[in-house]
């Protein structure tokens, strides 16, 4: 007798915190402080996780078409020898797949346990814990995907599919890089085309969650938003350019 009203709530406490997972998504956009504030006292990240892996499959499949001009002579010809269900296409979405969830898993791991120490170190807000950050993580890094998703949305807008055939011309959102175009180091280049008006957004995010889980000041935070933002660009940067050299 007593298990049924047992059951029943603990299935109404899940609803709730599915309903609360896809609310903080939403409110990712709309309104950050209000995703954090609940990730503070709910730290949950399994839906956010989950969109990003749909996420990242979605981008392997979209840039596929642009695969094989991005990568040098000596990857191209790998990859053309390498099928998946008699599929080149297929093994080249998977293999982009799973090297982006596998590196997003390291990157939220490590990142996340760097920063529970240093926050140790500096005694800032003891109540706050690995699983707050890997959480808030998970939600941050959602920004990155999406911007990409952005930039290959406005390539018929920007230029022709065909006039695509490096790494750096599928940045077409306008950045520093337009800039200096003459710039031949690839590093330097695909790292100055993430500094966009999509950056300011992207470092609002971070800043906000950096502030409501830790409680400092707005400039620290803001400091420490900027450090993380480049600390993960850098690591984009490396892992898209020395992919395709």
């Amino acid at each position: 007798m007593l298990r049924v009203p047992t059951i029943q709530c603990f299935g109404g406490f899940k609803i709730i915190v599915m309903r609360e997972s896809w609310r903080n998504l939403i409110d990712l956009i709309a309104n950050p402080k209000a995703t954090f504030t609940r990730l503070k006292s709910r730290p949950k990240w399994g839906v956010a996780f989950a969109v990003f892996c749909v996420l990242v499959v979605l981008l392997a499949w979209m840039i596929f078409p642009f695969t094989l001009r991005f990568l040098s002579p000596r990857h191209a010809s790998r990859l053309a020898g390498f099928e998946l269900l008699g599929s080149i296409k297929a093994a080249s979405m998977v293999l982009i797949a799973v090297s982006g969830i596998v590196l997003g898993i390291l990157c939220a791991v490590g990142f996340s346990a760097i920063l529970i120490v240093v926050s140790r170190v500096f005694k800032v807000n003891e109540a706050l814990k690995f699983k707050h950050i890997f959480a808030a993580w998970w939600h941050t890094i959602l920004i990155n995907p999406l911007i990409l998703f952005i930039n290959i949305a406005f390539i018929p807008v920007f230029r022709r599919v065909e006039e695509v055939e490096a790494l750096i011309d599928i940045r077409v959102i306008p950045g520093i890089h337009m800039l200096v175009p003459f710039i031949e180091n690839q590093y330097l280049l695909v790292f100055l085309s993430f500094v966009d008006i999509l950056a300011i957004w992207n470092i609002f995010v971070l800043t906000v969650a950096v502030a409501t889980l830790t409680e400092i000041s707005k400039t620290k935070a803001g400091l420490t938003a900027v450090i993380i933002w480049l600390l993960r660009v850098g690591i984009d940067v490396i892992f898209q350019v020395s992919s395709a050299s």
